[in-house]
């Protein structure tokens, strides 16, 4: 007993002194925030911020900054009656923890022209007006990070717009009725980006958060960046480098549309298996690459219309939808079990241009005879077809409404096209007159201007008619039955496609080449034109025999260069004269070498100008004339003896 007591005595101890110093430091904390809270300068007070009342106990805060200042939103600056904030301006602003905490009328927040915004984690807490609009624009960078809003009842509608760089980090809207991210050069999202903590309550019309893409750039859509449950995720005129596996991974999104927008590749899972979309919709877009796999979701209605896909891999569309509607698109290669198709009422595969299709590119799994409505192939245009590649119409249920028709080959056309169908069917039983009957191969050149046909297609059974009868000869007559026009720009486009991928590089690359040829084209010719009017007017002999010297010239040197300037022949008389002549003269009985050396290169210059080259072009010297030239031979003559010697 006496153990037990003493036990129970220390236990007791340390629990009041535990208690004792949990209350000591609470306490002492909620001194020092209290105190931190009342030493912080108020935003009211900041220089540039103006600050009005409205409805007796509401505050609306406006504020202007230069593009220097650094402004940081503390624990206590902003005041628990502010229901509107706008700041224009300033070089940094930051949100800590805790700056709007608690308030019950916040609901706006305009950011405009400030550089750099950043608002830190559970910077917005605790918030409970009916709704807050976030706007922010024309910032350079903007950084939402993790839980930066926290524990919200009010929903958020955020506008970010005509920004450089902004970042959504994991989870950092706490609830978002809407989000819009208009022309963002960079849009960095991470996992997990919008997910939220309180989503309301969905209504009997599902979800209410809706998310818009308009005019953005986008690198990386991660893993489980789209994890709860949307309204609507809208993307226009974007591009978008990697959707990622299990990017799309909402159990539930009323809405996908992306319309006008680039998408490099989308990886295995990009749209998850886990997921239901009421109404998918992808709209004149640029698709090069759908990995194996890389759309399963579940879909009501599914459509693809418009758009350019260069490579649909091994069943990279694996789905379950109540429709599909494919039409009106450009595809590059499909390949085998591109398309599988399950517990469908109705597929619309027409008016699409395929340049390479391998067997069974669409296969229709798990088929009933209850669901099956409906399936069309209509006004397609197939420029290579394996065998088997349309082998989905001998699988279908006997009862499904089949409509094949009007669709274009690039196929020579021979006698035995029936033949050819059954292949493409793979089914040697089959009847397929109806195909024969709507469907359209191409003519040879020698059979085209016989029958006078532009531009080479002609119905398979009126060629079956015309050239495979018992006749032993083909009349050439014009042609007066169906035709139809095969394009083949799509080829073109594609290999346009493909070398744009790295056509900003190659034209980087050729102006650079191009800027550096001219550069260096424009230098030599400047030399080379330099050069020659240097030596034309005898600059190169003169400066051939220039020496330099360092420091001052010696009384030697000075009178050497006297000397040149007074009897040394000046370079800039370029016409010939007596009194040239007589310097030349004085210059070549000169006692110093470098000028008689100087003298003669001279001389030799003026005798090839006058002597040798004018002796042959101008008989009709005037007597002065002649005189100088005599006079110049005479030294060019005494000159050279005196170089013999």
């Amino acid at each position: 007993m006496g153990v037990l007591w003493w036990y129970s005595s220390a236990v007791l101890v340390r629990l009041l002194l535990g208690g004792c110093c949990f209350c000591l430091v609470s306490s002492a904390a909620r001194v020092e925030r209290a105190a931190v809270e009342k030493s912080v300068t108020g935003v009211c007070d900041i220089p540039g911020c103006n600050c009005s009342d409205t409805a007796k106990i509401w505050k609306i805060i406006n504020c202007t900054f230069n593009s220097t200042q650094a402004i940081e939103l503390l624990p206590g600056t902003v005041p628990k009656q502010a229901m509107e904030i706008s700041i224009i301006g300033g070089e940094t602003l930051t949100v800590k923890p805790s700056a709007f905490d608690s308030m019950v009328g916040f609901n706006l927040l305009r950011v405009d022209g400030t550089r750099n915004f950043v608002i830190h984690r559970q910077a917005f807490t605790n918030l409970s007006a009916s709704s807050l609009l976030v706007q922010v624009q024309h910032c350079n960078r903007f950084i939402l990070e993790s839980n930066g809003f926290k524990n919200m009842q009010t929903p958020i509608i955020a506008e970010i717009s005509s920004c450089n760089q902004v970042t959504i980090k994991n989870s950092a809207f706490g609830r978002l009725q809407a989000g819009k991210f208009y022309n963002v050069q960079t849009l960095d999202l991470e996992e997990g980006a919008f997910t939220f903590e309180n989503q309301g309550q969905i209504g009997r019309h599902g979800p209410v958060t809706n998310l818009s893409f308009l005019n953005v750039r986008i690198s990386e859509i991660p893993k489980s960046a789209f994890l709860s449950v949307l309204a609507e995720v809208n993307i226009q005129d974007s591009i978008i480098k990697n959707i990622h596996s299990e990017a799309f991974k909402a159990s539930q999104i009323s809405s996908v549309s992306i319309v006008n927008t680039t998408i490099h590749r989308l990886q295995t899972g990009a749209f998850s298996g886990q997921s239901l979309i009421f109404n998918f919709v992808l709209s004149k877009c640029i698709i090069h690459t759908l990995e194996t796999q890389a759309i399963m979701a579940a879909f009501t209605n599914f459509t693809v219309q418009h758009s350019i896909i260069t490579d649909i891999q091994l069943t990279g569309i694996t789905s379950v939808a109540s429709n599909f509607h494919i039409t009106d698109n450009q595809f590059k290669t499909i390949q085998e079990k591109a398309f599988v198709l399950s517990n469908f009422n109705r597929v619309y595969f027409n008016h699409n241009i395929m340049l390479n299709i391998e067997k069974s590119f669409i296969t229709f799994d798990v088929i009933t005879d209850d669901e099956v409505q409906e399936v069309t192939f209509v006004g397609n245009e197939i420029h290579n077809a394996k065998l088997k590649s349309l082998n989905f119409i001998s699988h279908l249920p006997k009862h499904t409404a089949i409509k094949f028709d009007d669709n274009s080959f690039s196929q020579q056309c021979y006698c035995d096209m029936g033949k050819w169908l059954r292949d493409l069917f793979d089914n040697s039983e089959m009847n397929v007159d109806f195909a024969l009957d709507t469907s359209f191969c191409k003519v040879s050149k020698t059979l085209s201007h016989c029958f006078k046909l532009n531009e080479g297609l002609i119905n398979m059974k009126n060629f079956t008619e015309l050239v495979c009868g018992n006749e032993t000869e083909i009349y050439c007559e014009p042609y007066h039955g169906e035709t139809k026009t095969l394009d083949t720009t799509a080829t073109m486009l594609f290999d346009e496609m493909e070398e744009s991928i790295n056509s900003n590089m190659y034209i980087g690359i050729a102006l650079g080449t191009l800027l550096i040829l001219a550069v260096c084209g424009t230098v030599v010719i400047l030399l080379i034109r330099g050069g020659i009017w240097l030596k034309r007017n005898g600059y190169c002999m003169h400066f051939r025999n220039i020496r330099l010297t360092q420091g001052e010239p010696s009384h030697d040197d000075e009178r050497v260069m006297v000397d040149l300037e007074r009897n040394g022949p000046k370079n800039d008389d370029n016409e010939l004269t007596p009194e040239l002549l007589m310097r030349l003269r004085e210059a070549l009985n000169d006692p110093d070498d470098d000028i008689k050396e100087q003298a003669r290169e001279r001389i030799e210059k003026l005798y090839e100008r006058y002597i040798t080259s004018d002796s042959y072009t101008n008989n009709n010297r005037q007597d002065e004339e002649t005189h100088l030239y005599e006079e110049l031979g005479n030294l060019q003559n005494g000159h050279g003896h005196q170089s013999t010697r």
